[in-house]
């Protein structure tokens, strides 16, 4: 048990395990103290329909799961398969700390149930994941900020009850397309995370560290 638990912690230290770790709490205070909010304005901008909070709280819970995936990358190719194994399991995870950060708002009574908040935290984790293997952890905020906000402001048709296909984001139930879609994405999300090393941003630290710089 005392070996399992020191390789845990090392695996967790060579991630930045603290930083996802603060944006999961404030993700699961989020979902707490705002299950019955809502958000109708961005500053100067109005919004056709208002937003519940729940719906947003997994853009803060998606870029915690995907920046405690980066780090790690020294490791020597080609991986041993035990490796793949634990950063998986790594991924997974951090995916049901996710969950039920984003799902502690269902305590006290929110008006949304806990789908559209789990298909949205699978979403925003897998764009960040992806842009996080190939970009680095500090890219992780981008797409799913970027998506949000568009969601937001562009999303709805003028006039017309509902949103756009791709910004299901902001719809308060979910099909089983969205369930599909949201999973299937994850799934690329996991492939692209357990082969990041040979990818090639990760692939030119590997050869600097090995001393073969150019």
């Amino acid at each position: 048990m005392t070996g399992r638990t020191g390789l845990l912690r090392a695996w967790a230290g060579v991630h930045p395990t603290r930083p996802a770790g603060a944006l999961l709490l404030i993700s699961g205070a989020l979902s707490l103290l705002g299950a019955q909010a809502t958000i109708d304005s961005l500053g100067f901008l109005l919004f056709e329909t208002p937003v519940a909070l729940m719906l947003l709280v997994p853009v803060v819970a998606g870029i915690a799961v995907a920046i405690a995936t980066g780090g790690g990358t020294g490791i020597p190719l080609p991986e041993h398969p035990a490796l793949l194994s634990a950063r998986l399991a790594w991924l997974l995870a951090l995916t049901a700390a996710g969950t039920l950060a984003v799902s502690t708002g269902q305590l006290v009574g929110p008006e949304l149930t806990w789908e559209p908040a789990v298909r949205n935290l699978l979403l925003y984790a897998a764009l960040a994941v992806i842009t996080v293997s190939l970009a680095g952890p500090s890219m992780a905020w981008l797409p799913p900020v970027a998506l949000t906000l568009a969601a937001m402001l562009f999303g709805y048709p003028p006039s017309e009850p509902g949103y756009y296909w791709w910004a299901a984001v902001m719809e308060e139930t979910v099909t089983p397309g969205q369930w599909g879609v949201a999973g299937g994405l994850f799934l690329c999300a996991a492939l692209v995370h357990l082969g990041h090393p040979l990818l090639g941003p990760y692939l030119g630290r590997h050869t600097e560290r090995n001393g073969d710089k150019r």
